[in-house]
């Protein structure tokens, strides 16, 4: 049944995949004791209006770049991953910082279309520096914009200066703020590298991390073949999106914190990479046993979480 609503692309579907996402936020929340406390309330509705924000965005970017069928899976997808991500104690500034990084790639996958680049470059990389602030590591999505820029604008020098023109701006606000308020410069909290994986200690984590590779690898075996039979047109976009999952990898590696919750970049690309997989699947009754069975797991990874 759930296949064969998310298998139309409707207006609905952005509703439906945004009370998946509020049934695994209040799946979290009555775990908590603090499920009635009204001091946390607006807390908790700021954070579940950032990820129904994320899943508008990804909405429009799926839609205005054709990056799937005419379904709304993408979306369906990236619910059901976060499902896994609520479980944190820095849930409002990691969803911060991947709202800007969504935004990043939009204009990122939008340079395909040759028109308004340099406007796009620098909005890309304004909204990467903004995510930067949250979490310090999205810096790093500058290699997808730069690897975009390779792609598509390679031949206008100025296009590479460009990303760090955004860089300046955002610096020189930064800081003029805090030098106004607090009489000093800006200083990132989250710079630094820590080797080991010893925040993901628990069984649970050591699951999700299964989980989600399970689905990366299932995605990427079907990759390369969906994308020579239907989807050459659109081949750049996903391989930008390969990058920035790669990107979201590397994160994973450096943040100082290791936790399952940064995870939270690569749902996007995985989503979508994801969906090329399961748009080839040709029977619906082998759709909806698979989608069944990841909301099953979700569900039950956060339970247990």
């Amino acid at each position: 049944m759930i296949t064969a609503i998310f298998n139309k692309s409707k207006p609905i579907n952005l509703v439906l995949a945004s009370l998946l996402l509020v049934f695994g936020f209040v799946i979290v929340q009555l775990k908590s004791i603090d499920v009635f406390n009204l001091n946390s309330f607006l807390y908790d509705l700021f954070e579940l209006s950032l990820a129904v924000l994320s899943v508008m965005i990804i909405e429009f970017i799926v839609k205005k770049n054709s990056i799937s069928e005419q379904n709304s899976f993408v979306i369906m997808f990236f619910s059901i991953f976060s499902f896994c991500f609520w479980n944190t104690s820095e849930t409002v500034t990691l969803l911060l910082s991947n709202l800007f990084v969504l935004l990043a790639l939009r204009k990122i996958i939008s340079l395909k279309t040759q028109t308004n680049t340099s406007q796009k470059i620098f909005d890309a990389g304004l909204w990467i520096c903004v995510a930067a602030l949250f979490h310090f590591w999205a810096i790093l999505f500058f290699i997808v914009l730069y690897i975009s820029i390779a792609f598509y604008s390679s031949d206008y020098y100025k296009n590479w200066l460009i990303p760090l023109v955004s860089v300046f701006v955002v610096f020189t606000m930064v800081n003029g703020y805090e030098m106004i308020v607090h009489n000093t410069f800006y200083k990132f909290s989250d710079t630094t590298i820590v080797r080991g994986f010893h925040d993901i200690s628990s069984r649970i984590d050591i699951a999700i991390v299964i989980f989600f590779s399970l689905i990366l690898m299932v995605s990427l075996f079907f990759l390369s073949t969906s994308v020579k039979t239907k989807l050459q047109k659109n081949k750049m976009s996903y391989v930008v999106l390969l990058f920035a999952l790669l990107i979201a990898i590397i994160i994973m590696f450096l943040a100082p914190n290791k936790s399952v919750s940064m995870l939270l970049y690569a749902y996007f690309p995985l989503a979508v990479l994801f969906t090329v997989f399961f748009e080839r699947i040709p029977k619906v009754r082998l759709q909806s046993i698979i989608l069944y069975l990841l909301l099953f797991a979700s569900v039950l990874l956060c339970l247990l979480s």
